[in-house]
């Protein structure tokens, strides 16, 4: 599995990014399922477009964490604060670092200006899945990601202090060259255990047009232990909405684009129903979203627009069958709602 991972996981941005970097876009994202608390680390590389023909890239570190509501900050940089190793497998932005590892993943952060600094390891428990040329509007998007993983370390953001010890977690990179406020929008999601033993992981994949009325892509992951058992992909996925959490978002990040959104619109859906069959195996996971965050930036296609991630802590419930055995569980879901 170690090896598997350090010959998938490497930095695209370098090499894809040279000849037409416009456009392009690449993050590592983390998600720690600790115990009593949620945590979303985010490294960004972005290429923006400005003037008529000029490309600069844009990185970003975001961090935020819910315990008893969400709280973090996104601290932007400019392309000098950049370095990548020459193997690809290590990125700094400002202070903060990610490096891939033989076993998974160092991350070291520093945001003095928000008082947000750590240190955790990663530990893949599972293998790694690629996902390529999936459609996001006009453009592309490729992932790979690592449903489970243990989280060792510590952080420290929003005057709180947290402390890992093999708390189970999910990664996932991201890679490909299209627009933000393009005709798409996503809901992302993963699907963990609360009880460790528990050897099922779950990640949940929904590609729609901007206004959610048509699905372009739609895919159920679901391993056990460090395989993956089942894959339902298209018409096999089933998805369900129901309802509108009524609590609103405990924060919009960064702080200024509140003003430009309307109120708390857009908001999160209270209820997500995803069912799933093939070939004899089935799956119903109930996700029950309790509170989100909203990241927001500019449209890069409309001056009067603005696209929206609410990254959503919730409960799910769980039960299926594959390849002959019955399974329940409950866990936590971590889902992100992208709204063009």
């Amino acid at each position: 599995m170690s090896a598997t991972l350090a010959r998938s996981d490497f930095l695209r941005s370098p090499i894809l990014a040279a000849a037409r970097p416009a456009g392009f876009k690449e993050w590592h994202h983390f998600v720690i399922h600790g115990h009593g608390v949620r945590v979303l680390i985010n490294l960004s590389l972005n290429n923006e477009v400005f003037g008529a023909d000029e490309v600069r890239p844009a990185p970003r570190v975001i961090v935020i964490a819910h315990d008893e509501n969400w709280t973090g900050a996104i601290e932007r940089f400019d392309g000098h604060a950049i370095e990548v190793s020459a193997d690809l497998g290590d990125l700094t932005i400002g202070n903060s670092r990610m490096t891939v590892q033989a076993d998974g993943y160092r991350l070291s952060i520093d945001l003095p200006e928000n008082d947000i600094r750590g240190e955790v390891h990663f530990t893949a428990t599972s293998r790694p899945f690629v996902v390529r040329n999936e459609p996001a509007g006009d453009g592309r998007i490729s992932w790979l990601f690592v449903p489970r993983l243990r989280a060792s370390g510590w952080l420290h953001v929003g005057g709180r202090h947290h402390r890992f010890a093999d708390d189970l977690a999910y990664h996932d990179h991201n890679w490909g060259r299209f627009r933000w406020g393009d005709d798409f929008g996503w809901t992302w999601g993963t699907i963990l255990p609360t009880a460790p033993e528990e050897p099922w992981s779950m990640v949940f994949v929904e590609i729609t047009d901007r206004n959610w009325l048509r699905s372009v892509s739609r895919s159920l992951y679901v391993w056990r232990h460090d395989e993956p058992v089942a894959i339902f992909r298209h018409a096999a996925v089933q998805t369900h909405s129901n309802g509108r959490l009524s609590r609103a978002a405990d924060c919009t990040l960064p702080p200024p684009m509140r003003l430009l959104l309307d109120g708390e619109v857009p908001g999160v859906p209270e209820l997500v129903e995803v069912t799933a069959a093939r070939a004899g195996d089935a799956v119903r996971a109930e996700f029950h979203s309790r509170s989100y965050a909203r990241l927001a930036q500019p449209s890069e296609v409309r001056l009067d627009r603005s696209t929206v991630l609410c990254e959503t802590d919730g409960t799910v419930r769980v039960q299926g069958t594959i390849r002959g055995e019955d399974f329940t569980f409950v866990g936590t879901g971590v889902f992100e709602f992208l709204y063009g």
